[in-house]
């Protein structure tokens, strides 16, 4: 409901001028406290705290201090993206693996240094820069191409990726890049319309879609990872970290992140700039590019921890309420017995952060009861609905959360799509012998500490 702000040591750099940010849609101004983000969390303002909210509302350039840097860390606050006065001509290198097809060209600016990594196709790419003997994997092919870079700064496009015409994607993005702090930036992936189940599907539920709002990319974070199918970063950064791990055939571009990320780097995630993909063109594909995306759940678990991969993540309060709604013979008493237990988790924040209204303290545990429920029902569909099905005969409780998390997917496909995921988590965690993707784990509500914020 309720989390600490994130207190891992960073770099002690400077930007190189100040900037625009804007409020995310979740931040609540409050005389004297901020509230929101995700995780969600409660900044107390000094009074030149809130007169650096009021520029920010005005529309001022604001200059990096103490109170932005843990705001836009909490996903509270946002950079307002600018077009970069960084050439992309002598500061980027493109990179793309290529294995059988590359389906978008790249943009017809030729200044662009750009590196097409044959990964061991049939027959060979034509135009590739660099041909390998056999397939190694994305991961592989981008490290290859990783050790002639000269750059600063490296872009990754996938072969189905369409950036469109121009560099525009990249000079935007690239101003993220004045915050020395910031390692990697990442745009919006839209899947190109197309005709059909599986292009209606993918347009509005597509796996590297990662939704309209931005956001800084950590785990346990609304955005907790971004695609590497087209993803700007620093060079330095990477090669600091090792690059991509070879080992992985998916799940690699997930690895990468959350390595920068504990290395104290900045990662973000600006949807104002899109990019296209091309969907899969028949279910089969589909289908199995959703079992690998699942499949590489386990073998992240062993090198990340299983808290990171859990199913789901929430605290004892949501869980309760949702119980104390699904286990009881009549829905009115279930109601009842779910309001009281939100009532009891409003009471609980309050001693805790005093200074919440009652309110301002029902809206946080309504909101994180609602996150709880969604994650709980796409856990179900994804890898927890064969237990229940085999409690049906003798467990009301397991028949009602079967039929909600059935009828929250919404459509046909959502529910496929989280089955094909399924698949490929319990292959994964059969294979590895790695159970955390499976398990759930518990968090308990941590309220930011009262100390004012400068």
């Amino acid at each position: 409901m309720v989390d600490e702000v994130d207190n891992r040591p960073r770099q002690c750099h400077q930007a190189r001028h100040t900037l625009k940010f804007f409020l995310d849609t979740t931040t609540c101004l409050t005389p004297g406290r901020v509230i929101g983000g995700s995780p969600p969390s409660i900044l107390k303002l000094s009074r030149r705290g809130e007169t650096t909210i009021t520029k920010i509302i005005s529309g001022d350039d604001v200059g990096y201090s103490a109170l932005i840097r843990r705001m836009l860390n909490l996903n509270q606050l946002h950079p307002q993206p600018q077009p970069s006065t960084t050439d992309p001509a002598d500061n980027v290198t493109v990179i793309t693996p290529v294995f059988g097809q590359r389906l978008h060209p790249h943009p017809a600016d030729k200044s662009i240094n750009i590196i097409v990594v044959d990964d061991g196709s049939t027959p060979p790419v034509h135009d590739a820069t660099v041909r390998l003997d056999r397939n190694f994997g994305p991961a592989a092919a981008r490290n290859v191409a990783l050790t002639s870079v000269t750059t600063e700064f490296v872009a990754f496009v996938d072969a189905d990726i369409d950036v469109g015409l121009d560099s525009t994607w990249l000079t935007t993005l690239l101003s993220h890049f004045d915050d020395p702090e910031v390692v990697a930036v990442a745009p919006r992936v839209r899947s190109r319309p197309q005709q059909g189940v599986i292009g209606y599907h993918e347009r509005h539920n597509g796996a590297l879609d990662l939704g309209p709002r931005p956001a800084v990319v950590r785990p346990g974070t609304r955005v907790s990872y971004v695609p590497a199918a087209a993803l700007i970063c620093r060079v330095g950064a990477v090669r600091a970290i090792g690059g991509f791990d070879d080992d992985l055939r998916t799940g690699e571009d997930v690895d990468l992140v959350w390595r920068l990320h504990d290395a104290g780097g900045t990662v973000r995630y600006d949807p104002s700039v899109e990019v296209h993909h091309e969907p899969r063109a028949s279910f089969a594909e589909w289908w199995n590019q959703r079992v690998g995306y699942g499949y590489s759940s386990a073998a992240l678990a062993e090198r990340h921890g299983d808290d990171r991969l859990s199913p789901l993540v929430a605290s004892p309060w949501s869980l309760a309420v949702i119980a104390a709604m699904t286990a009881t013979k009549r829905p009115s008493v279930g109601v009842a017995a779910g309001l009281s237990l939100i009532g009891a988790a409003t009471q609980q924040l309050r001693q805790r952060a005093p200074d919440l209204t009652v309110g301002e303290a029902r809206k946080i545990v309504i909101r994180g009861t609602q996150a709880a429920a969604n994650a709980l029902g796409r856990a179900i569909r994804r890898v927890w609905w064969p237990i229940l099905i085999l409690l049906c005969p003798i467990s009301r409780s397991a028949r009602r959360l079967l039929a909600a998390s059935a009828v929250f997917a919404v459509t046909p496909m959502v529910a496929a799509d989280d089955l094909a995921h399924g698949v490929g988590i319990w292959s994964g965690v059969i294979k590895h012998r790695r159970f955390g993707p499976v398990i759930p784990v518990l968090r308990r509500s941590r309220p930011q500490p009262g100390s004012r914020t400068p």
